[in-house]
């Protein structure tokens, strides 16, 4: 029963914040607000505003839909193996990858999209389930890399040039998803205790004639010993 009420609220978190993205655009078509001029700006101070603003900001539709399932599943995930964490963590990747690429980015240069949330979330799942060994986070991470193995390209910048692509959004994102993997490594799931290993400890702790529960011989019993011959 606690299963199924925990998937259900990662389920509605995750639906609720990959809609916001959404409702931005909507808005932003519909009164012609021309939002995307408020992304992040790299190495400009005004531009800083752009951390809070870059996932919620996309050119057209195409780059919204692209966005929205890999996002979707992967908030699904953080919220469904991060019960107390999660906003912490998802707060942690959001305005840290956001730092990363105000630093990174190129001057005179307007930074939109997910995707560099979206990065930082696979490589955090992907990382915690190697490090973590927990079945059902290590067939998440399985998957995450079966679905999203080619965010490994965001470690080659040259293969972005004379392109509107994020290299430095995307590199940016996978830092801070593989640094903060390990820094809540003891967070979340842990480990299965295995019950072979628990038996063999509860039964050789109620021995109670194991060689380390025999008392020593006193003095007095050595002296007796002694002298039988």
């Amino acid at each position: 029963m606690q299963e199924k009420k925990d998937t259900f609220y990662a389920a509605i978190y995750a639906l609720l914040l990959t809609a916001l993205p959404w409702v931005v655009h909507i808005m932003n078509v519909l009164f012609r607000l021309d939002l995307q001029q408020f992304g992040l700006s790299p190495l400009d101070w005004r531009g800083l505003l752009g951390i809070l603003t870059l996932p919620f900001l996309h050119k057209d539709w195409d780059h919204l839909i692209s966005n929205t399932p890999s996002l979707f599943l992967l908030l699904f995930g953080l919220f469904l193996f991060y019960k107390k964490q999660g906003w912490q963590i998802l707060l942690f990747l959001y305005l840290i990858s956001g730092l990363l690429t105000w630093c990174m980015g190129r001057m005179y240069s307007v930074h939109i999209g997910a995707s560099g949330l979206v990065y930082a979330l696979a490589a955090f799942h992907l990382v915690s389930g190697i490090i973590k060994k927990v079945p059902q986070q290590m067939a998440f991470a399985l998957l995450v890399s079966f679905l999203y193995g080619g965010f490994i390209w965001a470690f080659f910048p040259s293969l972005y040039q004379h392109t509107s692509i994020s290299w430095e959004g995307h590199l940016s994102g996978l830092l801070t998803g593989i640094v903060l993997a390990f820094y809540f490594r003891r967070s979340g799931p842990e480990p299965p205790v295995y019950s072979f290993l628990t038996e063999e400890e509860d039964s050789g702790n109620n021995d109670e004639d194991a060689y380390w529960k025999v008392p020593e011989a006193t003095d007095k019993e050595n002296d007796d010993n002694s002298m039988v011959n």
